[in-house]
């Protein structure tokens, strides 16, 4: 009877630590995406919350299958499969247009249930002839077991969840946003090794929510044009396009920089003197195409090296 009591501690310590660790430092910004998108945009995500609810719950799951199942022994850690089933389908859910979507989570899990009942029912058969425990302790072979399936259930719940790096990445970025840590989320942009036009569109926000756009824009990876980089386009996860449209709408500095990500020169420089008539007033990257505009005029273009976040670097990488 101790040996049981060690065995079921041991497992609820490992699957409530696991499970909060999992949603709260690893899927927390994945799910605050997927929640929102789910709720039809309506409700939002807390990480903290969220993880201890969800574990909450997953527990109470494998507490009401234990008591169908009434495994004592060495198939007590069975119980805890439909559990690390649910964490692992909710944490592979994709954002579409509409909302989110199962993925082959669909056809798999009514397959996954049919083979869990076989193995369930084929243990609870095998209980009443299991041998004696040949040890005691935290060493028996009761507790081994249990550690085994333990790491089976780490794994397929490690490997078959949403571990897309680029997708944490961007929906970290997202989460950041929304909570009007733009610092942050350029931080995170600037390690990414790629980007797409959404990303790019909220690397433009936020570095103009900061006051930088004409500075430090071309420090971080573009993707896209103007046309693709306003909202309205392309869309955000979690921002809506009115509150993105209403910094791009009346923002001199958003125009002059889409004529630059188009490399539209000629239209820079033709709108460049209603803003910035003094050339000593101009920001760094208007004073940059202009000499680069000069250049090309004359049939020359800037020698290479380029400077780190220039936006030669971008001019001329096309």
């Amino acid at each position: 009877m101790m040996e049981s009591k060690f065995m079921r501690a041991i497992c609820t310590i490992l699957f409530c630590s696991f499970t909060f660790c999992f949603l709260f430092f690893y899927q927390a910004d994945v799910m605050t995406v997927v929640q929102h998108l789910a709720s039809g945009r309506q409700t939002f995500y807390n990480p903290l919350l969220g993880a201890v609810l969800i574990t909450a719950t997953l527990k109470l799951l494998q507490v009401g299958v234990s008591s169908l199942a009434k495994l004592g022994k060495r198939g007590f850690a069975l119980t805890y499969f439909p559990s690390f089933l649910i964490l692992t389908i909710i944490s592979d859910l994709r954002p579409t247009v509409d909302g989110v979507t199962f993925g082959n989570w669909l056809w798999a899990t009514p397959l996954l249930i049919i083979v869990y009942v076989f193995v369930l029912i084929s243990v609870k058969r095998f209980e009443p002839y299991e041998p004696e425990q040949r040890s005691f302790g935290p060493f028996s072979e009761m507790i081994w077991i249990s550690l085994l399936l333990f790491l089976f259930y780490f794994l397929f719940t490690g490997l078959l969840s949403n571990n897309d790096r680029y997708f944490h990445q961007r929906a970290k970025v997202e989460a950041l946003i929304d909570k009007r840590d733009y610092a942050g989320a350029l931080n995170v942009v600037r390690t990414m090794p790629h980007t797409d036009s959404v990303t790019s569109m909220l690397t433009v926000y936020a570095v103009a929510r900061r006051g930088q756009l004409a500075d430090s824009l071309f420090y971080y990876p573009l993707e896209g044009d103007a046309s693709t980089l306003r909202p309205g386009k392309v869309h955000s996860w979690l921002q809506p396009d009115s509150v993105l449209y209403k910094v791009t709408r009346n923002s001199a500095n958003y125009q002059l920089t889409g004529f630059l990500l188009d490399r539209n020169l000629s239209e820079f420089a033709r709108y460049l003197p209603e803003y910035y008539p003094a050339d000593s007033l101009r920001p760094r990257y208007y004073k940059e195409a202009m000499k680069i505009l000069l250049l090309k005029k004359q049939g020359l273009r800037l020698v290479p090296p380029y400077k780190k976040g220039s936006y030669a670097s971008y001019y001329y990488a096309k």
